[in-house]
């Protein structure tokens, strides 16, 4: 038997402008910043003093066709947007304003360097607040830094969403710490950054990675906000046929003509059904009374819990969890009379006997 549960835990990222050299090679056919004359830094600074957001990012349309040549010399192409299916081709207005800026490889804020391609925490409010609410702050992948001086540095960015930003909100699936990387692309004052975000791209049809930490920021899912608004397909597993939630464990079946991946609340779902169902066929079903609802936690060392009427199912893995590891893997079923036997785990899908798999010392 195969179990694959969360990694450890990772550090909360450390919550500011400065623009620190050379330009990357990020948007397509980017020209070098024109010498600017001292009218026109003068100039150029009053307009991005007239308002917080000097500059608005148009997106392309795809079924857009242009002639050889014909191309509006200001339309750039994203490529680096988490995945290729999110490249766009875009314009910034205005344009010779932003191209008058010098591009930057990274920029520093409150003493912590944040380079392009790095991930960030926006505020979400413009309060000073010295406890930063990792929670609360936008997150963002940073796309290009320009700046005019060290009071007027601009970072292009592509938005994360939550879960609760979907049209269909949080999921059962969706881990704690879970975002969506899309291709909503945004300039923002360096100052409305709080620091750094450490982001881990899990993909979840490689088996041999690691799954994210409980406190781990990671992405799994991309969203094209700027054109078809289609959210990537996750992988279904078990019998339900539903995604796999990565702070929740999962098993997979030893047999090599099954190698499927099952919830744990599955497997212990399962087995108080049908605990439930013998008690009824053996008239010996027991009515459960109306009580208020309350949260069932499964007994150390075991994982999951289900309850159905007067059973409860408990699921036990060898060596599970690694702070109080169980002996043995076993599904422990209680009636209501508090008798108790034991079951092998089996495969939801092939129904095979599940063994642990003991790793040699």
């Amino acid at each position: 038997m195969r179990t694959k549960h969360t990694g450890p835990a990772a550090a909360d990222p450390q919550p500011y402008a400065t623009p620190t050299q050379s330009p990357p090679p990020q948007v397509k056919s980017p020209q070098p910043a024109p010498e600017l004359t001292a009218a026109d830094r003068a100039k150029l600074k009053d307009f991005l003093e007239r308002t917080d957001k000097p500059f608005s990012i148009t997106i392309a349309p795809q079924s857009r066709k242009r002639k050889r040549g014909a191309e509006s010399p200001s339309l750039r192409e994203e490529t680096e947007l988490f995945h290729e299916r999110l490249s766009v081709q875009y314009e910034i207005k205005p344009f010779q304003n932003w191209e008058s800026l010098k591009r930057y490889k990274k920029f520093t804020v409150g003493g912590e360097s944040i380079a392009v391609g790095e991930c960030i925490m926006v505020k979400n409010d413009m309060h000073e607040n010295p406890r930063v609410d990792f929670a609360a702050q936008w997150k963002a992948k940073v796309l290009e830094v320009r700046a005019l001086d060290a009071e007027h540095v601009y970072v292009r960015i592509a938005w994360m969403n939550r879960p609760e930003d979907l049209d269909e909100g949080r999921q059962p699936h969706h881990g704690k710490l879970e975002l969506i990387a899309t291709n909503h692309m945004d300039i923002i004052d360096a100052m409305t950054v709080n620091g750094r975000l450490d982001l881990y791209a899990w993909d979840e049809t490689d088996d041999e990675v690691q799954m994210p930490g409980i406190q781990e920021h990671f992405w799994r899912q991309t969203l094209d906000v700027a054109r078809t608004r289609e959210l990537s397909k996750l992988r279904l597993i078990c019998q339900c046929q539903q995604p796999q939630n990565p702070d929740v464990s999962i098993l997979q079946c030893d047999s090599p003509k099954c190698r499927q991946w099952m919830h744990v609340k599955c497997v212990v779902n399962d087995a108080v059904q049908r605990a439930a169902q013998g008690s009824t066929k053996k008239g010996r079903a027991t009515k459960a009374k109306k009580s208020n609802p309350i949260t069932l936690s499964p007994t150390l060392p075991a994982i999951a819990i289900a309850q159905k009427d007067a059973f409860t199912a408990e699921l036990f893995v060898e060596r599970w969890p690694d702070d109080t590891p169980s002996k043995e893997t076993k599904i422990l079923i209680t009636d209501g009379d508090g008798e108790k036997r034991t079951e092998n785990v089996h495969c939801l899908l092939c129904q095979n006997a599940i063994e642990p798999t003991v790793p040699e010392d």
